[in-house]
């Protein structure tokens, strides 16, 4: 009882003002973070009940905190999970679960797609006082209606997906750096004409990879003509129509290498380009990025770009946990995680 009695003084919660005002919860959470959806009257009536009962919204996770109720990490996923061979966000996914359970705190999908109703959703609960802090998976901000999860007050950090620009810690693969270090071991094995195969435009890793693509041909000594681009979208799909592209030009004037921009691109280019009777790497070099771990067993064996995705969700998880225990001193906002470069059998000398 002494306890019921502590967590009741420590402020309204949502279900308190749900009663005063006499509407289910879930129309108190609309009312607060989507006004816009709800019907005037029974906004006002919300709005009323929570100024009667001192309720703020995003407060209540730190009074949750104060007396150890709330230790829930929200997650949100990026606008789909693709299933491919490439599984790095699942796969860090799982870490970053594994790393939160280690340090006592539990983690709470917020969504499985990212339609309207699915940000509504995931404002809603940030607001709800349930969760401690958040994790943004590979993705933007939410944002409905002018309302956006960052103005909520809760510890947020962006895990494979750089944010630090916008004051949010994010912890990152070295994308630029590794796949830099993939084209300069290509260029070290005497490949002169390289082919990119890019993932979705305005991708955050797209981005990154083809700046490291360019500036490490750049720093090797290379023209801007030793680089030809093909548009890909980071599915098999991608790599397929890139290598109809590639078979279509004169032999003499082929690229030696192909970086693609993930694995699934280079898995879909490998089968297109075998299947047209060439060899790989005996008429062209290949590599990937990802580390999906179908590559050591394929023929050949995939050449790639390996992020550590068990650092990612560890790191993530530990990062975030020390940000809502107030553990978290340092005023860095980037934290890159080191790939390795993996070459297989589907990489030779030129």
């Amino acid at each position: 009882m002494a306890k019921r009695t502590e967590i009741r003084t420590a402020g309204p919660s949502i279900a308190d003002v749900a009663r005063e005002a006499g509407v289910a919860t879930s129309t108190v959470s609309r009312a607060l973070t989507m006004p816009g959806r709800i019907a005037e009257p029974t906004r006002l009536k919300v709005e009323a009940a929570a100024k009667k009962l001192g309720y703020t919204g995003g407060n209540q996770t730190a009074r949750n905190l104060r007396i150890g109720t709330a230790r829930t990490i929200m997650i949100v996923l990026p606008e789909e999970l693709y299933v491919g061979a490439s599984q790095t966000v699942t796969e860090v996914l799982r870490a970053t679960g594994s790393g939160l359970s280690e340090r006592g705190f539990s983690l709470l999908i917020a969504n499985v797609s990212r339609e309207a109703d699915a940000d509504e959703h995931i404002l809603a609960v940030a607001l709800g006082g349930t969760v401690s802090g958040v994790l943004l998976m590979a993705t933007n901000i939410p944002e409905v209606a002018g309302r956006s999860l960052d103005a909520l007050g809760l510890p947020m950090v962006s895990l494979h997906f750089d944010l630090s620009g916008k004051n949010i810690p994010s912890v990152i693969s070295n994308d630029h750096e590794a796949i830099g270090d993939a084209a300069r071991q290509l260029v070290e094995l005497g490949h002169r004409r390289f082919l990119y195969v890019r993932g979705r435009l305005d991708n955050y890793h797209e981005i990154e990879r083809l700046r490291g693509v360019r500036d490490a041909l750049a720093a090797s000594g290379l023209p801007e003509t030793a680089l030809s681009l093909s548009q890909g979208d980071f599915n098999f799909s991608g790599g397929i129509a890139a290598g109809h592209d590639f078979l279509g030009r004169a032999a003499a004037d082929r690229p030696t290498a192909v970086i693609c921009a993930n694995d699934d691109t280079a898995i879909g280019f490998i089968k297109t380009v075998l299947d047209a009777g060439l060899a790989v790497p005996g008429d062209v070099s290949v590599i990937g990025f990802d580390g999906a771990a179908v590559g050591p067993f394929m023929t050949p064996s995939l050449s790639t770009v390996q992020q550590d995705t068990a650092e990612l969700g560890r790191r993530a998880a530990e990062l975030i946990t020390d940000i809502v225990l107030g553990e978290h001193t340092s005023n860095t906002q980037r934290f890159e995680i080191p790939c390795t470069i993996m070459l297989r059998d589907s990489v030779r000398a030129c």
